[in-house]
């Protein structure tokens, strides 16, 4: 194995493979697929921890759709120590931490997130497949007829300026075939 290639286990969690600069697809979801994200107050701060998080560990955000009870990033792995877990953890601590305190519903949870799964993306089909996943998620769990109507996701800000290449990536690399862990 390469010296670039780093094979990281957890307990508890399914193993993880870190490729410097590689892409990689992440699902996570709340506790028990609970609505704790349905505010507008809640999407927009994890979003914000999504940023910080990212910013702090050299994360690349591309892209990313948060919906109520789970979410979907498509990122970028830096060049030296890709402790995605970590990131992750930090990510979910600090958004728990405001939704406990901000939204009723969840004062009295004992957890916010569950766990988050990762697919490191090796072939160009699979990453333009995935990244239309994010951006029709919304229509996929119903909350919208169009991506281009659901505010927390980047298709949302992408359409504005790149509508021909969207469209023309939905037709080549459709989403329906994709296999994720998806039954929220």
């Amino acid at each position: 194995m390469s010296d670039d290639l780093i094979y990281k286990q957890h307990k508890h969690n399914p193993p993880h493979l870190f490729i410097p600069k590689a892409k990689y697809f992440i699902t996570a979801s709340t506790y028990q697929k609970k609505p704790f994200l349905s505010s507008h107050e809640s999407k927009s701060r994890l979003l914000e921890s999504i940023i910080k998080g990212c910013d702090k560990s050299n994360w690349l955000l591309e892209d990313w759709v948060i919906l109520d009870n789970h979410y979907h990033l498509m990122l970028q792995a830096p060049e030296e120590d890709p402790d995605l877990s970590k990131m992750i953890s930090e990510i979910h601590r600090f958004t728990a931490l405001w939704i406990k305190k901000n939204a009723l519903e969840a004062k009295s949870a004992k957890r916010i997130f569950w766990n988050y799964w990762d697919r490191c993306i090796t072939h160009e089909r699979s990453y333009f497949a995935r990244l239309n996943y994010i951006y029709f998620n919304p229509v996929k769990h119903g909350y919208v007829p169009n991506p281009e109507d659901y505010p927390h996701g980047s298709y949302y800000y992408r359409i504005k300026t790149e509508e021909e290449r969207l469209k023309k990536l939905q037709q080549d690399y459709p989403w329906g075939r994709v296999n994720v862990n998806d039954d929220f």
